[in-house]
């Protein structure tokens, strides 16, 4: 499961169960939490990646960061065809705290999972979340970052329909009427 909830004046709360165990992260707008993730998550995607120009979703070397206050959480995927690895590490923030956190780094999950589920999972919980707020509310409430909608829809696509969103198909690229079907159609 994965829930990214409480969008709220630049800090958010994301909860990750993964074998029944719960994790709960609270990114800030230091850094752009879901929009990273979601870029992050279309960039192993093998569908995600077939279509679209070169570096759209380029394969991120050594994972993301999310400011999370005093610590920053480090998130790796590493795909291996229907199993997901996530590792997720714990670092210090320099710009928060310059005194030396002797426990730091230190692994807060490392674990796999099928991923298809959980591509799904994501996907089920960005639909929520753009229902919810909108792409504009959800900018509102992040302040600096907006909604990641080429990766949602990218990954959307991908477990609607098993195939790339062609958005090459044509000189002109994607239409607005396939994009905003594809906004407003509902995933089961």
């Amino acid at each position: 499961m994965f829930s990214y909830i409480d969008i709220r004046s630049g800090n958010a709360k994301c909860v990750l169960v993964i074998n029944k165990q719960a994790y709960e992260f609270y990114p800030t707008f230091h850094s752009d939490a879901l929009g990273d993730f979601v870029s992050y998550l279309a960039s192993v995607h093998p569908l995600c990646k077939l279509s679209w120009k070169e570096g759209a979703f380029h394969q991120v070397k050594g994972g993301i960061t999310w400011h999370t206050g005093p610590m920053l959480l480090c998130w790796e995927f590493k795909r291996d065809f229907d199993e997901l690895e996530i590792i997720i590490t714990e670092t210090q923030n320099p710009i928060a705290d310059r005194k030396k956190n002797p426990n730091l780094p230190r692994t807060v999950l490392k674990t796999k999972c099928n991923f298809n589920e959980f591509i799904l999972c994501v996907v089920k919980e960005l639909d929520r979340v753009i229902k919810q707020r909108g792409i504009l509310g959800y900018r509102q409430e992040w302040q600096n970052y907006t909604f990641p909608v080429d990766g949602f829809l990218a990954l959307k696509y991908a477990c609607l329909y098993n195939k790339p969103f062609e958005i090459t198909k044509s000189q002109s690229g994607t239409s607005i009427d396939e994009e905003l079907h594809l906004l407003i159609k509902n995933i089961d």
